[in-house]
């Protein structure tokens, strides 16, 4: 799909990894939809919709809807031609399975009911390597075992994102819908409100010893630039991808912070050498997806969120 001029609805357009996968299409020159609950949170983006492609320029529009009233998102799906299914509730200390299931398993079947409703026939749906069952013992890929959503495994979170993603592709199936489905590690960005606000603190410390621990966080820029790839390429529906880097240690991520601050805790790594795998080299070959240094996001994320200095 030839991006330019076309209307992409982005569902959680306001969240963390929504705001970044509306500049990415923005920067492709496509007109894009923001459904959102509260469409002040981010009013900031409209004013980023000038900078598009050159002498093209793109556009946003904020249209409220809510993941739980299918009404309302097949009013905010009118006269688009593709949906970012990106909104879905992930709170780490959140463990409430009703909290999780409406809006990750519900909210998912009326996206893609309001889809059909209005004749859009492609989805990028965000879905997450939680699904999987987790293994230290080689790396994880596509084919991989899941978990069972049904019985509750892995936790609310886990589970319903399992769940969600099975949906999807049944319904995919029954309205004729090319899909694909990303699934993304730890993310991390600007205004996040999971894991930087527990780096910022363990940063404010003098020294910080890190068990060698391994796991992939991945820069919402680049899970968002896989969303556009996986638009513009017309043979990943139909696929799943894993949109989750080099697995890492939080010792190295929270180095680079340092660097990337010029102060901050001074790290020293405990040697433990296990963590969990994936393979994303389907990605890379499908979608040119790459993950930039933890130095070069970090800096980019300081330098749109200053409070995370202080």
């Amino acid at each position: 799909m030839d991006l330019k001029s076309k209307k992409i609805a982005v569902t959680g357009a306001s969240g963390m990894l929504g705001v970044y996968i509306c500049r990415a299409l923005l920067a492709r020159g496509a007109q894009v939809i923001g459904v959102v609950r509260n469409v002040d949170k981010a009013a900031f983006l409209k004013k980023e919709g000038a900078f598009g492609p050159p002498g093209q320029k793109s556009t946003i529009e904020f249209r409220k809807a809510d993941l739980l009233d299918a009404s309302s998102l097949a009013s905010a799906f009118a006269g688009c031609d593709a949906i970012v299914s990106n909104a879905a509730l992930y709170q780490i200390t959140n463990l409430n399975w009703e909290d999780n299931y409406r809006p990750n398993k519900i909210g998912t079947e009326n996206v893609f009911n309001a889809a059909a409703q209005n004749g859009i026939k492609r989805i990028v749906h965000i879905s997450s390597v939680a699904v999987y069952q987790f293994s230290i013992f080689g790396e994880i890929d596509e084919t991989s075992s899941q978990i069972n959503g049904e019985a509750r495994e892995g936790g609310a979170y886990r589970a319903t994102k399992q769940l969600s993603e099975e949906l999807a592709w049944k319904l995919a199936a029954q309205h004729d819908i090319r899909l694909t489905t990303l699934r993304p590690s730890g993310v991390y960005g600007a205004r996040d409100t999971n894991i930087m606000p527990y780096f910022k603190m363990a940063m404010r410390l003098p020294f910080l010893p890190v068990p060698g621990l391994s796991w992939p966080l991945v820069y919402a820029a680049d899970v968002a630039d896989a969303v556009v790839a996986a638009l513009e390429n017309d043979k990943s529906a139909g696929a799943a991808y894993n949109t989750t880097g080099d697995s890492r240690d939080f010792a190295d991520f929270l180095s680079a912070w340092h660097e990337a601050a010029g102060k901050g805790a001074r790290v020293f790594k405990i040697p433990v050498g296990l963590g969990v795998k994936f393979s994303f080299s389907k990605a890379m070959h499908d979608l040119r997806f790459q993950n930039r240094s933890f130095v070069e996001a970090l800096r980019e994320i300081f330098a749109e969120e200053p409070e995370l200095l202080n």
